[in-house]
Formats: structure tokens, C-alpha cells, sequence
């Protein structure tokens, strides 16, 4: 039996790298705007619990905050990573067709993501709350427990909708 070779092991690595790199740079992408998102939900969950005692006002405004801090800055790192996809080469300009393609596939995935995202997050976070959990255990606990939700979701939309196979 022949030992692997450490070019075979690091050809396999590449390989996949190379044809899982754009579902990589999703999910990246996705950590790193859901990890913004989940800190300023955390810190406005805090500030709020001292000026309020709706569970109901809480939830909403940390969700909300942590939404829009998420969807800002994932439209911003998703398009430093795929604008080569929708920018012609020779040119820069937009290819219109292309982005048009990418964008009703994005906003369909990201619409259901959000959606189970937000509305686990907000009716956890009012069952913690009740459960007289902190704010910030509340909006923790909801946030990783939607996060796993969502993130396993959007894998499979993508996959399913092929938001990255290209035509030939």
C-alpha cells in the first residue's frame, strides 16, 4: 500500500477549495456580518433592559439593531467578493444581466434566512426574557440558536437554487 503523498492531500485541499470557494466566502461572509450583528444586538439588549421592561420592546429593538448592522455590512463584503462575477473584464463596467441573475437568487435566499433568523431570534428572546434570563444571555441564546438555523437553511437554498453554478 502506498503512503499518501503530501501533494495528493494538498491537491485534494485545492481542488475543493477551488470548487466550494464561493459557498466558502458566503458562509465567511455570513460569520462575519452575523458576528457584527449578534455583538450590537447584545450591547443594545443591555441598554435597553435598563430603560425598559418590555420583553416584547427588547426583543424587537435588539433584533432590529442586529439586523440592520448584519444585512449592512454583508452587502458590503458580498460584493467585494463577487463583483468579478457581474463586472465585465476588459471594461469595469457592470454586466446589468449578470448582477440582475445574482441579486434575484441573493435576495430570494437571503429573504428566507432572514426570515427564520429574526423570527426565531425575537420569539426566543421574549421566551428568555419571561424565563427571567438576562438580556444578554436572552439575546445570546436566541442568536446562536437561529444562527445555526439559518446558516444550515442558506446552504441548502444555495445549493438548491445554484446561486453560484455558472451556465455553459
Amino acid at each position: 500500500m502506498k503512503p499518501i503523498t503530501q501533494k495528493k492531500i494538498n491537491r485534494f485541499f485545492t481542488k475543493a477549495y477551488e470548487k466550494y470557494y464561493n459557498t466558502i466566502s458566503l458562509n465567511k461572509n455570513l460569520l462575519i456580518s452575523g458576528s457584527a450583528g449578534f455583538l450590537s444586538s447584545i450591547i443594545i439588549a443591555h441598554f435597553v433592559a435598563g430603560f425598559s421592561i418590555s420583553h416584547v420592546l427588547n426583543s424587537a429593538i435588539t433584533v432590529i439593531t442586529g439586523f440592520l448592522t448584519y444585512k449592512v455590512i454583508f452587502a458590503i463584503l458580498f460584493h467585494i467578493d463577487n463583483k468579478r462575477d457581474y463586472t465585465k473584464r476588459l471594461t469595469g463596467k457592470i454586466n446589468f444581466i449578470a448582477l440582475r441573475k445574482i441579486l434575484i437568487k441573493m435576495i430570494f435566499a437571503s429573504t428566507i434566512f432572514d426570515t427564520v433568523n429574526n423570527i426565531t431570534r425575537f420569539l426566543l428572546i421574549i421566551q428568555l426574557l419571561k424565563l427571567e434570563y438576562s438580556a444578554i444571555e436572552a439575546a445570546t441564546i436566541s442568536s446562536l440558536i437561529a444562527s445555526v438555523l439559518s446558516y444550515a437553511i442558506i446552504n441548502l437554498i444555495v445549493k438548491y437554487i445554484h446561486l453560484f453554478t455558472k451556465k455553459k
